[in-house]
């Protein structure tokens, strides 16, 4: 649970002897950085922004990292996703300190930041910059087991004028100018070794958009089954995006291996629809349950076979898995809202008085339903 911080605003000169004070009773120096970072990410209205910690714990959990794993973030920011790739390890039993940590972020801050929370936390990170990965990959001849990003979304002018469009090799596809959405996704997949896999956040448009040549490559990821799962996350988990987020997951190989589970799923694809797994936690702000988060990691274990975990079933308004050429013949719209089934309606027993009232009180309860969410949806709208 995160502390309650002190107000800081106007502190000067002898003023922050009861800051010094606090800081120095604390049990735990974690957790004041973790609630400094949650307090900045909340209230800041410009500059750096992390990934919230519910999400990177997500990301972790659908990773798997194991001992002597090399996990990377391209745009690491205060190295939050990295942190929790090495906490999961450690509740998962492994040694945290066989993990090797690596990230890039072009923003000054954001390193100092990265490198403040890593040191807290008691571990080590190769951190470089601040320099633009894509102006200089400072990791440019090393691929890794695990591939993580939270990246900017529709990121304009990221490619230096059209210089890095036509430099870097693209395997599926240049990506436009002003969108470096499906620049990422192609990064995260490079840099994964033959065994590894990636996890990247984009805006959901990204799933089903067709402009600007974004389709194109999205058929090529799907075609080349590079692409493993998508997850349709709830609007509003990560502050200051009025996009909502989907969760995209890679891997070079779906046959049987140790990193990767027991089934085959060459030519398939799992697709969850997880949109209304969030809960508000204040104006303006949702985080996921751990029930939700482990829902959608149990139902991706079980997709591929992974060691422990139950067989794999589609469950309507859930989770489906789909073939390439179910994919195709919706013009690769990888949305899982857009394939995920409803849930099947039973026939309601009883004389057609009954079953009339039986309809009027789930109408009732849509009413209800709707208003809730109109009230969430002003609620979102209002910190916009």
């Amino acid at each position: 649970m995160l502390l309650d911080l002190p107000n800081l605003d106007g502190l000067r000169g002898h003023q922050v002897a009861p800051l010094i004070d606090w800081v120095a009773a604390a049990p735990d120096l974690t957790e004041i950085f973790e609630a400094c970072l949650d307090h900045t990410q909340t209230t800041s209205k410009g500059g750096d922004y992390y990934t919230p910690s519910d999400v990177a714990r997500l990301l972790a959990g659908v990773m798997e990292p194991r001992e002597g794993d090399a996990v990377y973030d391209p745009v690491c920011g205060s190295g939050g996703l990295l942190l929790r790739a090495r906490e999961y390890l450690e509740a998962s039993g492994g040694h945290a300190d066989e993990l090797a940590l690596y990230g890039q972020d072009a923003s000054r801050i954001a390193l100092q930041t990265a490198a403040m929370n890593v040191s807290v936390h008691g571990a080590a990170a190769h951190l470089e910059g601040p320099e633009s990965t894509w102006v200089n990959d400072r990791f440019a001849d090393r691929t890794f087991d695990v591939v993580v990003a939270n990246p900017p979304f529709n990121q304009s002018g990221w490619d230096e004028g059209g210089y890095l469009r036509h430099s870097l090799p693209w395997p599926y596809g240049v990506p436009p100018a002003g969108n470096a959405n499906f620049a990422w996704a192609q990064h995260v997949v490079r840099k994964m070794r033959p065994t590894g896999r990636g996890a990247l956040l984009l805006p959901t448009g990204a799933a089903t958009t067709a402009k600007a040549g974004e389709g194109r490559i999205r058929a090529r990821l799907v075609d080349d089954d590079v692409l493993s799962c998508v997850v349709e996350l709830p609007a509003g988990l990560i502050p200051h995006l009025r996009n909502p987020v989907s969760l995209w997951l890679f891997t070079k190989s779906k046959k049987p291996r140790d990193n990767w589970g027991r089934s085959d799923r060459s030519g398939q694809f799992l697709l969850i629809d997880a949109r209304d797994t969030a809960a508000s936690v204040t104006r303006g702000r949702r985080a996921m349950s751990e029930a939700a988060k482990k829902r959608i990691t149990k139902t991706f274990a079980a997709w591929r076979g992974a060691r422990g975990s139950q067989p794999y079933e589609d469950v309507p308004a859930w989770c489906t898995s789909v073939s390439q050429d179910e994919i195709a013949a919706k013009e690769y719209d990888v949305l899982p809202s857009h394939h995920v089934a409803a849930p099947p309606v039973e026939a309601l027993p009883g004389d057609a008085h009954e079953r009339a009232a039986d309809l009027t009180d789930e109408l009732l309860g849509l009413f209800e339903t709707s208003r809730r969410l109109e009230a969430e949806l002003r609620d979102l709208l209002g910190q916009l």
